[in-house]
């Protein structure tokens, strides 16, 4: 077997692997100069894998890759086997799941940074502490250096500044987001950052799902949570600007989103009437556009469990992995990352004993009127605008859960299926006011 045949094998079962089920392979394998010394074990590198599709797109991953002495790799590590020029016969293994091999790689990052090394805070990064895999489900790969730092690998790339990266190096210091401690470029692309980890919190998901699952109300965290999200968007504002778009741009975008989503799965297409008649609702406003998170969900944010600083961080910045750099970059309105989290309140409905039940629906439903009241008080947005944005949302659920959790897709189905019967009995009136 190939080392390229290898890798893909591999990469249909890696959680941040986006192409799955799509017909991807590998056209080529590009490896970057070394991190570590000449003679040293285990070699690290980074090498580019060029993803080829059967309906002709290509996309770049970033494989972080260790090579061992063969026969040297723990069991169930080595990716496969090759032989490399000054090497000879090694091991190849996904250096993430190799403590010893992200060591390496950091001690050598510190020590002779490569020219796309750009530290900000080097001295935050310990070499010598204890390297732990995060096992989570994300759509790349982070590995806790300690307790107090994180080397987040970017997966999938695309040339330029990583989002991740360039907002949280312009909102270090905020106490809303982790203060960055440096980038890895090399190649045209950012490989990989390092950041701080923010101690003593919990992850939002499990936050949120434990307190469904009991019956726990947490009203005041979801609006300790709007009024957090409110002030982000004001930084981010500050720090990109602010523009303003056309709703019919917006109305144009989400029917063609739709679109092509219903070409995945073609079952969306028994509720194309409806997402049309919502989506043209915000066709004669200008919105008010910004940086925006573009993935806001519970997922998303950590809750601190007391002490200092605002109640939750907000983390993850690169958007929705299923589109493009341009989309993800683009001014938005913020009410994209509103209706983001309300879908992912819609999501932790599911931890709860009877889903569709009362209680279950009342706790989501306090849920969301609080995290609203937390982000714009009485100053809503208009009705449809929002209904607009979590179909929208929605759709890209059914889409995403589809390919990567098929178990999961009763939920985005549900939320598309309620809304369409909702436009068949109250179908939106157009906007006419700027929001």
């Amino acid at each position: 077997m190939s080392t390229a045949t290898a890798w893909e094998d591999y990469l249909r079962q890696a959680r941040w692997f986006g192409g799955k089920g799509l017909g991807a392979r590998i056209a080529s394998l590009s490896p970057l100069p070394w991190y570590t010394a000449d003679g040293a074990w285990p070699a690290v590198r980074s090498e580019i894998a060029e993803i080829a599709y059967t309906d002709g797109r290509t996309e770049y991953y970033q494989l972080l890759v260790a090579y061992l002495p063969a026969g040297t790799a723990p069991a169930g590590l080595p990716v496969t086997t090759t032989v490399l020029p000054g090497l000879g016969e090694v091991d190849v293994v996904d250096a993430p799941r190799h403590a010893p091999a992200i060591a390496a790689m950091v001690a050598a990052l510190r020590t002779s940074p490569p020219d796309g090394m750009a530290w900000s805070e080097a001295d935050e990064v310990d070499p010598a502490a204890p390297m732990r895999l995060f096992t989570g489900e994300q759509s790349n790969t982070t590995v806790m250096i300690g307790d107090h730092t994180l080397l987040k690998l970017f997966r999938k790339l695309e040339a330029g500044r990583n989002l991740d990266a360039e907002v949280l190096g312009a909102l270090s210091g905020s106490g809303i987001t982790p203060d960055l401690y440096g980038v890895l470029a090399a190649g045209g692309y950012d490989l990989a950052m390092f950041c701080q980890r923010i101690l003593g919190v919990t992850d939002g998901w499990v936050f949120a799902t434990e307190a469904c699952a009991t019956g726990r109300d947490i009203s005041t965290e979801c609006r300790q949570l709007g009024t957090e999200l409110r002030e982000l968007h004001a930084r981010l504002a500050d720090a990109f600007g602010t523009a303003t778009r056309p709703g019919a741009d917006l109305s144009a975008d989400m029917t063609r989103r739709f679109a092509e989503a219903a070409e995945q799965v073609h079952e969306l297409d028994g509720y194309r009437h409806a997402a049309q008649l919502l989506f043209a609702a915000p066709g004669t406003t200008q919105l008010p556009t910004q940086r925006v998170h573009g993935d806001f969900h519970l997922g998303q944010v950590l809750h601190r469990d007391g002490g200092d600083g605002p109640a939750w961080v907000i983390i993850d910045f690169e958007g929705e992995p299923l589109k493009s750099l341009a989309e993800r970059r683009a001014f938005d309105s913020v009410w994209r990352d509103v209706a983001g989290l309300l879908r992912s309140l819609d999501y932790a409905r599911s931890a709860h004993p009877d889903p569709e039940g009362h209680a279950a629906r009342q706790w989501c439903a306090a849920a969301r009127e609080a995290f609203l009241d937390g982000y714009s008080g009485t100053h809503r947005a208009e009705p449809a605008l929002l209904r607009a944005y979590e179909l929208d949302k929605a759709v890209y659920e059914v889409v995403y859960e589809v390919r990567n959790r098929p178990n999961w897709a009763h939920i985005p189905w549900g939320a598309v299926q309620d809304e369409a019967r909702r436009v068949s009995l109250d179908p939106p009136a157009p906007t006419d006011k700027e929001q």
